[in-house]
């Protein structure tokens, strides 16, 4: 007797063509993302002061972290996934429905009397590798070594009352409370949710309604119906995928240890298909001290010979397992087998033409009348007969090296090729010891790393930026690397200013003409002309003969300047001279005087007052 399911053209008997399941995802079965649990370490989180054995023994679920310790095969699990469909009460109905439209008298009929399967509860089906399987939430509770028993909630509403005790509980009271400002068990609580039971794709720290609630009865020591659960986690995924939504394909160890009791790794063995190449073998990442480490809980990670190390073996057979083959006859397990093969060769022949059609589209270029594209040249008989030459001649040359005792020079070395030497033997030990090195280095490194971080979180507090973000810190910095630096300049533009005028001083202090005139600028170029037969006013500034030093250099000095030299005055048009001028008389060694500007002389006089304060604090018998 034949059986029909929605979408599927399957049918199981003694038959010499069998067809497969159809596709039911529309992404690509390269573009799936295939989602392996983490193992736990429960050892190396409580060597790491984070003691997780109380929460987890409340659930019972011990054995089932154990397993997740194992191989996920992952081209069997993407082959399930792409032909996987839900069969619950609405699709059961749907499925009634379209069998009463194809046939008005099968309206009231049973399921068996309309040729449908019968309806057993939700239930997953997909086929993998041609071979059709069913699964359950007793298979998955079988899988997880845990009893299908303990609280369970699904599309909970916001209003619903547990959720404030989720408020409290894990939140202190206060929803605006951001999840890695819980409790460090409580944290841990939640990367097993998010990495062991539910995993998301993107945003894992954003829990659902759902989750939360079953966050809050592992945090409350309440045992929860963990096979029901994923059961649900596993519908909600595929339906997501089969709209399109959804790339990850969630819980890829538990399927992968329910093919391995089920019945399917060993079908395939039975027909030589089981290797490494076809099942994709892959591991999760340890939950350990190293994600303490991580998570920025621990500043040093505590490690141990005791520590669990990843492990692709898998696990051992448990006794009274379900099968969850919908066909064990060999005939029909050959020819799903069958199909499926040939299903994979038109598949991969359509790929390697539409490639092919794909290349070609790109390497032909778009021609118009004027311009066609230039043909590639042919390779002809002269080119393998010019590298056949080529070849003789190199051998020749070999031979003749050889035959002169020439060694030829050492190949290099190609990428990926293993160097060994013959005189050196790395023994267990050794390797062992390169090993142990190798992680004290890393640990130290770590060590650093953290007390480097817990010595700038002190000097932070210390300035009182404990509070603020790095951002802010790091213009603080900026602006203090500025202001040092534009101190420095000016520091070093009064000493060079305050070196000048003290040489200027010297030089005036040694000229030998005790007067300096200087011309009445006063008259406007207008005046000139008027003012040509008119004798020029003099000024006589006495200078005092007193010897200058870089210790008693003040403001005052500046005052015994000439003006001509304090201001450097020249004059556009000059005046005809009159006979009563004097011309200043300079030494050789004299330097013209520089315009300082008011600036700098500000900061003369500052730095002069802090001398004299700092000497007038001196001892008597200081020899300043």
């Amino acid at each position: 007797m034949a059986t029909s399911t929605s979408g599927s053209s399957m049918q199981q008997g003694t038959r010499s063509d069998y067809s497969i399941k159809p596709l039911t995802m529309s992404i690509p079965i390269d573009s799936l993302d295939v989602q392996s649990e983490s193992p736990v370490d429960f050892g190396s989180l409580k060597r790491n002061e984070v003691d997780m054995d109380a929460l987890i023994s409340a659930q019972k679920m011990f054995e089932y972290l154990q397993m997740l310790n194992g191989p996920t095969y992952v081209n069997l699990v993407k082959e399930f996934w792409v032909r996987v469909e839900v069969c619950d009460i609405e699709s059961a109905k749907s499925q009634e429905n379209q069998a009463v439209s194809r046939n008005p008298n099968l309206k009231g009929k049973s399921r068996s009397e309309m040729g449908l399967e019968p309806f057993n509860g939700l239930e997953i089906k997909s086929a993998v590798m041609g071979i059709p399987v069913s699964i359950t939430e007793g298979v998955i509770a079988k899988a997880c070594r845990m009893a299908p028993e303990g609280r369970f909630l699904w599309n909970v509403s916001r209003k619903d009352a547990l959720l404030e005790s989720y408020t409290n509980l894990l939140l202190n009271g206060n929803p605006a409370t951001k999840l890695v400002n819980m409790d460090i068990k409580h944290r841990m609580l939640l990367k097993i949710v998010n990495e062991c039971f539910f995993q998301k794709g993107g945003g894992a720290d954003q829990l659902s309604l759902d989750h939360k609630l079953a966050l809050y009865f592992l945090s409350a020591f309440q045992p929860i119906n963990l096979p029901r659960y994923i059961m649900h986690h596993l519908c909600w995924a595929i339906k997501e995928g089969a709209k399109g939504k959804r790339k990850q394909v969630p819980c890829g160890r538990l399927l992968s240890e329910i093919f391995c009791q089920g019945g399917v790794l060993k079908t395939l063995d039975r027909f030589n298909l089981v290797s490494d190449r076809v099942l994709g073998i892959a591991t999760g990442r340890m939950i350990s001290g190293k994600t303490l480490f991580n998570m920025k809980v621990i500043n040093m990670i505590i490690t141990d010979v005791k520590d669990l190390k990843e492990s692709t073996a898998p696990s051992q057979t448990l006794r009274d397992f379900p099968s969850i083959l919908k066909e064990d006859n060999p005939e029909a397990l050959t020819g799903y087998l069958a199909a499926f093969t040939r299903e994979s060769e038109d598949a991969t022949k359509n790929v390697e033409v539409a490639l092919a059609r794909k290349q070609k589209s790109t390497k032909t270029k778009a021609t118009n009348y004027d311009s066609v594209a230039t043909p590639k040249r042919k390779r002809g008989k002269g080119d393998s007969t010019i590298t056949m030459a080529a070849a003789k001649l190199a051998l020749e040359e070999m031979e003749a090296n050889e035959a002169a005792g020439i060694e030829r020079p050492p190949e290099k070395w190609k990428a990926g090729e293993e160097i060994v030497s013959p005189m050196f033997t790395i023994t267990p030990e050794m390797e062992k010891k390169c090993q142990e090195h190798t992680e004290n280095l890393k640990n130290e490194k770590k060590r650093l790393k953290a007390q480097y971080r817990i010595d700038r979180d002190k000097q932070l507090k210390e300035m009182g930026l404990e509070h603020c973000d790095q951002s802010t810190i790091e213009q603080i910095i900026e602006v203090q690397t500025l202001a040092r630096k534009v101190e420095e300049e000016t520091l070093k533009g009064a000493k060079k200013a305050l070196k000048e005028t003290l040489g200027t001083s010297e030089a005036v202090a040694s000229e030998s003409v005790p007067t300096v005139a200087v011309s009445d600028v006063a008259a406007s170029e207008a005046a000139t002309s008027e003012a040509a037969n008119k004798s020029e006013k003099v000024v006589h500034i006495p200078v005092p003969q007193t010897t200058l030093s870089p210790s008693s250099s003040t403001d005052s000095d500046l005052e015994n300047v000439p003006l001509s030299q304090k201001f450097n005055l020249t004059k556009s048009k000059q005046t005809p001279k009159s006979k009563t001028t004097s011309k200043p008389k300079l030494s050789p060694k004299a330097k013209p005087f520089k315009l300082v500007h008011s600036d700098v002389l500000k900061t003369i006089g500052e730095l002069s007052e802090k001398r004299i304060g700092i000497c007038n604090k001196l001892p008597a018998d200081h020899p300043f």
